[in-house]
């Protein structure tokens, strides 16, 4: 089995292999493209991985998608994994697990601190080192409460072609000090601005306060129904970066009512929707798991603490059971506001867990109260610095892949 990148000819078979395998895949004339694959290559910095076998038939692919995001106040590099299709009778054979190989040692040495991914099955990927870090926390509003809020004085359509700027502006307030946000440059913004409502229910709108300065914008979909008291407002993106901002955009969508029944929003970490309006008993507020994130690098990950008040020490027993090279041994230290960690050889443990765990608490996701319930992780000693280096984090993911 030849386990290796594809070259730029051969990024028509990863497409190819998706739409064999993912129904919700759309359908082409794959066969057409064939007979000139450098025509139909990727313009793109995704990495494509696959499995060929001895006949150079690619049986399965994966796409790594270069990200950069926050964490713990840092910009770190993350590997985004996309595209998983192992065709049906090559199922069984370990062919992910071998790709997982290369492309973990590929992402490591490009300086991928993490891996993120968007999971069929939970289960599966824990096979590789990954677990839950993030949820989305949905709210059905209903219009009417919205419309207890002040309509803005200056809220504005955005098209595709207009300015960027402002929205970057709102977006880089926004997520600083949100754990998971991507970092976004100018393709990305012009690809998630290049909405257009004359060609799909989508909106967007940019809210400026009374000096002009852009301080909350909304993108949302209009999602109809045969009742128009049922239509919905599919929020995909609320950023603000003032609460004045946020409140005006609550009061905008409140003046949609005779269009619209209900608002669903994935609210943002720290947000309590039930405070924020007054029919608490209106509103209906999931929760639903939102992607999973795995350490690549424990030491480079560790660094990515912030080190808390004074000074102290752990020393952490770490279990990789995927990629081996992490299982050991780590001093984490901090004083005078630095941090600094290491492979040790310490016997004297403080907290034995797994690269799982360890994942969720860098991340923020669970803290060390929380992460006490799980299996897999024991606590010896220093659960006052455990509980000061691992604090609940803001945590924040639009994007898919």
């Amino acid at each position: 089995m030849d386990i290796r990148k594809l070259r730029r000819e051969e990024h028509i078979l990863s497409r190819t292999n998706c739409q064999t395998v993912f129904l919700d895949m759309p359908r082409d004339d794959a066969r057409t493209k064939m007979k000139n694959p450098l025509a139909h290559a990727a313009k793109d910095d995704i990495e494509r991985w696959g499995a060929f076998n001895g006949n150079g038939r690619l049986l399965s692919s994966m796409e790594i998608v270069p990200h950069t995001m926050q964490m713990n106040g840092h910009d770190v590099k993350l590997g985004g994994v996309a595209g998983v299709a192992t065709l049906p009778e090559a199922r069984s054979g370990g062919l992910v697990r071998k790709i997982f190989e290369k492309a973990f040692a590929d992402m490591i040495e490009n300086g991928q601190i993490f891996s993120y991914l968007f999971p069929f099955s939970y289960d599966y990927y824990r096979n590789f080192g990954y677990e839950i870090c993030m949820t989305n926390d949905t709210a059905a509003i209903p219009i009417s409460e919205m419309a207890k809020y002040p309509y803005p004085k200056d809220i504005r359509p955005h098209e595709p072609g207009d300015d960027i700027e402002p929205f970057a502006t709102v977006y880089n307030r926004f997520i600083q000090n949100r754990n998971l946000a991507i970092v976004r440059n100018k393709p990305a913004w012009k690809k998630i601005l290049g909405r257009d409502p004359y060609k799909r229910y989508e909106y967007t709108y940019l809210n400026r306060d009374s000096e002009g300065n852009a301080d909350a914008y909304i993108l949302y979909n209009a999602v109809n129904h045969k009742d128009t008291s049922q239509n919905r407002i599919d929020i995909k993106e609320l950023c603000w970066s003032t609460v004045d901002g946020l409140h005006n955009i609550f009061g905008f969508l409140g003046k949609l009512s005779a269009e619209f029944g209900f608002v669903d929003w994935k609210v943002p970490g720290n947000i309590d929707v039930f405070s924020l309006f007054s029919d608490c008993y209106s509103i209906a507020w999931t929760k639903q798991s939102a992607g999973m994130n795995r350490i690549l690098d424990v030491t480079a990950g560790l660094l990515t603490l912030r080190p808390p008040a004074g000074s102290g020490k752990l020393t952490f027993d770490i279990t990789d059971a995927f990629w081996k090279d992490n299982t050991g041994v780590y001093t984490v230290q901090w004083e005078d506001g630095k941090l600094t960690t290491c492979k040790s050889l310490d016997t004297a443990v403080d907290i034995s867990t797994n690269i799982e765990t360890l994942t969720q608490l860098v991340t923020g996701y669970l803290t060390p109260e929380e992460a006490m319930y799980k299996k897999g992780i024991s606590i010896f000693s220093g659960h006052t610095q455990f509980n000061q280096l691992f604090p609940k984090q803001k945590l924040y993911m639009m994007e898919t892949f």
